[in-house]
């Protein structure tokens, strides 16, 4: 876990790094802003296990550590990076104690306030990407109960403002960066951009094919790292996961590169391969045994980069009249 960390803006606007847990196996960072408007909280965590016990007991850490005069019933805004469970989950718990408006982009907006309908849609487009990828009934079953989507899991919560992109909120602006979700977007305040899961340190960020969900994609992704390329120099880069970014346009190349030589890796699989691959075919090649949630991120992820290459003419169907015949037919590929 991270320590408690403060960071200050060239606008003046002070940054809190509060460390959380989400999940059992991914620690999280939400960040309190003071100066920037009403106290803003950035991201709510899962609600999972002591998540939002941790996030208010760092509230009060700050107030104790860096003498700032503030409490969690001080916050009057929380803005949701983007519609995952790790960054929202926590939001029904918080907005107890908190007094804050809810804001979110309106493409994510959905997964807040409709939990249930999303929920059960985003499960029913998961399981037909599964079997368009080529994964067998039973497991798909399997994968489907791992996937997060049950509409009980969480409380829905009303989003009381949208986000929109080039939005100037208080001292702070909204940058629109779909690819890794539909709505997720980037806050930059000054010198200083909070990349959420957009671009982290050291993780290549997990990608979810369009077909699922508007947005979504590689090719959606790659256009919102050029846009944080083009904008403004920033001196650091704060995300949700992993540590500060120092050189945030060679962490851009970085990633930029390393979806090439994964797409690359794909086309030699594609080529080498005796039939035509599946989805699952080339997931189990790349990553191995697909299974639990560790499963579904391996099948979304190697199905965004299909789905890429597709779309630059660099694979296609290698059996076509087999799809248009059967509607229940895997989908495989050719170079």
């Amino acid at each position: 876990m991270p320590r408690l960390t403060q960071y200050v803006s060239s606008t003046g606007v002070r940054i809190y790094r509060i460390p959380c847990l989400a999940l059992p196996d991914l620690p999280l960072r939400v960040y309190l802003l003071v100066g920037a408007g009403e106290p803003t909280l950035i991201d709510a965590g899962s609600g999972i296990g002591n998540c939002s016990s941790e996030i208010v007991a760092g509230i009060d850490r700050i107030r104790h550590e860096f003498n700032e005069p503030i409490a969690p019933s001080d916050i009057r805004r929380i803005i949701i990076t983007h519609a995952h469970l790790d960054h929202f989950g926590g939001l029904s718990q918080l907005v107890r104690i908190m007094p804050a408006e809810v804001v979110a982009h309106p493409l994510d907006a959905g997964a807040l306030a409709a939990w249930e309908e999303y929920a059960v849609m985003s499960k029913q487009r998961l399981g037909l990407f599964f079997r368009e990828a080529g994964v067998e009934a039973p497991l798909g079953q399997q994968l489907l109960a791992a996937s997060r989507f049950e509409r009980t899991r969480l409380t829905p919560v009303p989003v009381d403002r949208w986000l929109s992109d080039g939005q100037e909120l208080d001292g702070m602006k909204i940058i629109h960066t779909p690819g890794h979700s539909a709505g997720h977007c980037c806050i930059a305040v000054g010198d200083v951009l909070l990349t959420a899961d957009h671009i982290l340190a050291r993780t290549v960020p997990q990608q979810w094919p369009e077909r699922i969900s508007p947005f979504l994609g590689l090719s959606h992704y790659l256009q919102s790292l050029q846009r944080i390329e083009q904008a403004d120099a920033f001196r650091l880069g704060l995300a949700s996961h992993e540590e500060a970014i120092h050189n945030l346009a060679h962490r851009i190349d970085t990633i930029r590169q390393s979806h090439r030589r994964r797409c690359d890796r794909l086309l030699g699989f594609i080529a080498d391969a005796r039939q035509p691959p599946t989805v699952a075919e080339l997931a189990h090649r790349m990553y191995g045994e697909l299974a639990g949630f560790r499963g579904v991120l391996a099948l979304t992820d190697v199905g965004a980069r299909i789905e890429y290459l597709q779309q630059l003419g660099e694979v296609r169907l290698g059996n076509l009249d087999e799809v248009e015949a059967d509607h229940l037919a895997p989908w495989r590929f050719v170079r």
